[in-house]
């Protein structure tokens, strides 16, 4: 399949490449400072709001656009393209937005679903425990049902931004008498009640992007459960088949600006008065990276069809997510290996070029692990795509 395929679709894409040459914001003129740039990707969530480019395919009683979806993923496609800023509320719009529109009720759609849109409030995701990472059923945090509330006592970690959240959907156990998948429910906790304490981690970047997050007798209204009691493990393995098959195609396209980028610096770097290009190793690195993204350009096609055909992405997100992670090392590792001595030549936070590369070698290294390890997604394509034998 391909996006943009009518007139109206590709006015939609012609709109939006005008309204980001107005713009001519690009991620790299945040700034540095992480409070600053938050401030500022916040006011360009809602520039971008106003212009009718976040939520388009969200109801529009709920503040949405009322779109067909097809029309986020060319957004989504333009701006990645464009080099433009993620979004400061990219956990409530990509993972807990979709599963409040799925599973809240007609109180919570409303009184949540508008301030994400806006950035009027911001989510964080508390899944992943220090000893529940991929292995989320083992997850510890608890709530105790008290009266008309719950009491959460319990830690997560890599919460991201979870220094800048308003509101945080956890999920915890509440029975502990079945198995330990069918235990697990969902609570949306106000990041500023009392038993709330955030640590932030810094990462071997020097960002501060993820959290630790301590519950101690924090208490939640009742009306704060998302979905029915124990619905927490489904509602999980929906927010993450979400988040990987609709972030497989603007990744894709963000991956292949930054390999024509990487094409770009190295027919300018020289090492010895030869264009570090011109080195035929150099071009077979590159060429495999454009292979890594061209396969997965065509598993997010396929996964976006899936997505536009019945709203739900089933467990073949797995392959999108281990080849994007794959994608993104390679890529990564790709452009350490050509730019090699290059790379530390002047100062890598004052160098605009050095900084990029040196730091999406270092994050790059999360990728097959965050949402989810490379050995699980693994796992997950062998046993429900594959029908393999556990043993």
């Amino acid at each position: 399949m391909q996006l943009a395929e009518t007139a109206s679709e590709r006015a939609l894409a012609d709109e939006v490449r005008a309204f980001l040459s107005r713009e001519d914001f690009h991620s790299e003129q945040l700034p540095r400072a992480l409070d600053e740039r938050m401030a500022t990707l916040r006011q360009w969530q809602a520039a971008c709001y106003e212009a009718g480019y976040v939520g388009r395919a969200w109801p529009a009683e709920f503040g949405g656009g009322g779109r067909p979806p097809v029309e986020q993923l060319i957004v989504d496609q333009e701006l990645a393209a464009a080099g433009a800023p993620e979004f400061v509320n990219i956990v409530g719009l990509g993972v807990l937005g979709p599963s409040l529109l799925r599973f809240g009720n007609e109180e919570q759609r409303r009184r949540y679903i508008p301030p994400i849109l806006s950035a009027e409030e911001i989510w964080c995701q508390g899944f992943s425990e220090p000893e529940a990472g991929s292995d989320l059923a083992s997850l510890r945090t608890r709530a105790v049902q008290d009266g008309d509330t719950f009491v959460i006592n319990g830690q997560k970690t890599w919460v991201s931004w979870g220094q800048y959240a308003t509101l945080c959907g956890v999920l915890a156990r509440t029975d502990e008498s079945v198995a330990r998948h069918k235990g697990i429910s969902m609570l949306i906790v106000d990041m500023q009640a009392p038993g709330v304490e955030v640590r932030p981690m810094t990462q071997i970047t020097g960002h501060a992007e993820f959290s630790e997050l301590f519950l101690d007798n924090v208490v939640v209204p009742r009306e704060n459960l998302l979905g029915e009691l124990g619905d927490g493990w489904k509602i999980a393995m929906y927010t993450l088949g979400h988040e990987r098959g609709t972030a497989a195609l603007p990744r894709q396209v963000k991956l292949r600006t930054w390999l024509d980028r990487a094409v770009s610096v190295a027919a300018r770097r020289e090492i010895d008065g030869r264009p570090l290009l011109d080195d035929p190793e150099a071009q077979t690195a590159l060429a495999r990276a454009l292979i890594g993204i061209e396969v997965l350009r065509h598993h997010a096609y396929r996964t976006a069809g899936e997505f536009l055909s019945g709203g739900v992405v089933g467990p073949e997100s797995s392959s999108v997510k281990l080849l994007m992670s794959e994608a993104e090392q390679q890529l990564a590792t790709t452009m350490l290996e050509v730019l090699g001595p290059t790379l530390l030549d002047g100062d890598p936070v004052e160098d605009p070029e050095n900084e990029f590369w040196y730091e999406t070698y270092l994050y790059s290294r999360a990728a097959s692990v965050y949402g989810g390890t490379r050995q699980i997604q693994r796992d997950i394509i062998a046993d429900r795509i594959l029908s393999l034998p556990k043993e």
